[in-house]
């Protein structure tokens, strides 16, 4: 059997309503050759049945049955035994543009590039509600990749605009070297506190810092479709503590990667950004879920949280754009009827 030069791992878990959908958009791509793994991980509705179904229609498929064991999980086992020159992940929920690996494909191999980030839509109730770009476009090799593209994975210096220039936070948005996830031993978290929540920012962080190509371009290709369940419409209480204990992990394993002080206080000072970035998030979703006498509280306990009081006490988070300076501000003075009513107001 020859090597395809895709490998496509989408992990499946009760997804009968729209994993038809998905896998139409995957196997009717322009470019065909490609293998498709697909993860069954304890479906307990027709998922694993559809799986199997679709298998035997298409030799390109393949199927594994496990237990439950959550999304980072499943992508593990798919990278385990995926035999392409590159990878991609799919949500079972989600689809994409019936051109992307055609494109994607020769945006690498014109570059001879490791990596390829792309762009995608968000999508509710069958209708594109935005579409995100990445802030920066070209091809970025040796130090101009370790800054541009895992610098920028951490967060962007103080006075930039946003709080991030490529898009990178799911593994979806990338096309990737399985010989450079191989030989570098990246995976998934699969214990700890990590799992199912930040999995994708610690594998691509860890994925990115040996990146020695890879190409950005603005081009959307994904359309990530929110649901009822999605971090848009629900309200997770232990969000803001979990991002707590993330941004103490990235800084520590930066910390041993990075050699240099200098580089390293640079990539500490975009960690803190992206940090406060959390605090606001945090706080919007509070703002937009309860009464500020509901929220008041919980905005308090992230104000009082000691590892944001010494974010904010060396960060130099007056440089920020002015909306993101005044969330700083209401953060540092702990004003928190002031935090509440920015957080109505989104980005």
């Amino acid at each position: 059997m020859s090597q395809p030069k895709i490998s496509v791992v989408i992990p499946v878990y009760n997804g009968e309503k729209y994993l038809r959908r998905c896998l139409d958009s995957v196997l009717n791509q322009t470019f065909k050759d490609i293998e498709v793994i697909l993860v069954d991980d304890g479906s307990k509705d027709e998922s694993g049945r559809i799986c199997d179904e679709i298998q035997s229609k298409d030799s390109r498929v393949i199927v594994i049955h496990q237990s439950n064991s959550g999304t980072g999980f499943a992508r593990n086992a798919g990278i385990k035994i995926a035999r392409g020159e590159f990878l991609s992940f799919v949500d079972s929920d989600d689809y994409i543009d019936l051109s992307m690996y055609e494109k994607l494909l020769d945006c690498a191999k014109v570059n001879n590039a490791d990596t390829c980030i792309f762009g995608y839509y968000r999508v509710r109730d069958g209708k594109i509600i935005s579409s995100l770009k990445n802030a920066i476009e070209g091809t970025f090799t040796g130090q101009e990749a370790f800054h541009n593209i895992f610098l920028n994975a951490l967060g962007t210096e103080p006075s930039s605009y946003a709080d991030f220039k490529i898009l990178w936070q799911s593994p979806c948005v990338s096309l990737y070297s399985l010989d450079l996830i191989r030989k570098n031993n990246i995976a998934f978290p699969q214990a700890g506190k990590f799992v199912s929540f930040s999995e994708d920012v610690l594998f691509n962080i860890d994925y990115f810092f040996n990146t020695k190509k890879a190409v950005c371009i603005s081009e959307q290709f994904y359309y990530y479709c929110e649901t009822k369940n999605s971090s848009t419409t629900s309200f997770r209480e232990d969000r803001f503590l979990t991002n707590v204990d993330l941004y103490k992990e990235i800084l520590n394993r930066v910390r041993n990667k990075l050699n240099d002080e200098v580089l390293f206080k640079r990539a500490e000072e975009r960690i803190q950004r992206t940090f406060l970035a959390a605090a606001r998030n945090c706080i919007m979703s509070i703002s937009a879920f309860f009464s500020y006498k509901e929220g008041r509280a919980r905005i308090r306990d992230i104000c009082s949280n000691s590892a944001l009081r010494e974010v904010l006490d060396i960060y130099p988070w007056a440089k920020n754009p002015l909306k993101y300076r005044l969330f700083n501000y209401g953060l540092k003075n702990r004003r928190l009827w002031f935090l509440y009513r920015l957080g109505k107001f989104k980005k």
